[in-house]
């Protein structure tokens, strides 16, 4: 923990996430012990993106836990709810799997999935992206959060059935600077995976551009293991 996460710590006492506990102000990751006990975390292995058989555009994916219990309302309150600064644990614990799992050297720059501008202005911000520019930061990859643009208002996701949420996103995206990520490893960066339509969609347009590999990192799965 930096000086001024210290100083922020001191001045606002972290909560837990979850609960609304008090916890310690050195506290890395802002979840009581209570709470800790209780998460759904994921086995420690890469799972695919897309549900479809034949090709896929992400070349994986790395879930922290289960969209479900605690967890699942933690998101919808981080998402829905005004609760940004949920992101500094999602990211702190996405970034302590990612060290476990994989060799961070391969990857050459994290990129957070958009919102579309309107919804982006209405929520206030993008929390998947606040989530990419801190794993940035944590595990010292560059940030590209920008390069991808949603170029659709495309409808949530959540209202909609498989079949419409891959054409919901068909088209939605594209890559504002191809020569950033050419030939480069991507970590993209999204909140929940369900079916993969989005995630799958922004790893088309990436592979596209010129991207060897992607790999999604998410804070939760909403699949059945």
């Amino acid at each position: 923990m930096n000086l001024i996460e210290r100083l922020v710590n001191i001045v606002y006492p972290p909560k837990c996430i979850f609960c609304g506990k008090m916890v310690d102000i050195s506290s890395m990751v802002h979840i009581c012990g209570n709470c800790f006990e209780k998460l759904p975390f994921t086995e420690d292995t890469f799972t695919t993106v897309s549900e479809e058989k034949g090709k896929c555009y992400c070349d994986g994916a790395v879930c922290v836990f289960r969209y479900t219990g605690i967890v699942k309302e933690a998101l919808k309150r981080f998402k829905f709810h005004a609760k940004p600064c949920y992101y500094r644990t999602f990211a702190r614990l996405m970034a302590i799997k990612l060290l476990r799992l994989a060799d961070i050297r391969k990857y050459d720059i994290v990129i957070a999935v958009p919102l579309y501008r309107s919804r982006e202005h209405e929520r206030g911000y993008n929390q998947s992206q606040l989530i990419s520019k801190a794993i940035s930061r944590e595990l010292k990859i560059p940030d590209g959060s920008g390069i991808v643009r949603r170029v659709k208002d495309t409808k949530a996701q959540s209202l909609l059935d498989k079949h419409n949420r891959l054409l919901n996103v068909r088209g939605a995206f594209s890559v504002k600077s191809p020569e950033r990520i050419k030939g480069k490893s991507v970590l993209l960066v999204d909140d929940i995976l369900t079916t993969g339509s989005t995630l799958e969609e922004c790893g088309k347009i990436l592979k596209q551009a010129g991207a060897d590999r992607v790999t999604a990192i998410v804070v939760a799965t909403g699949r059945n293991y």
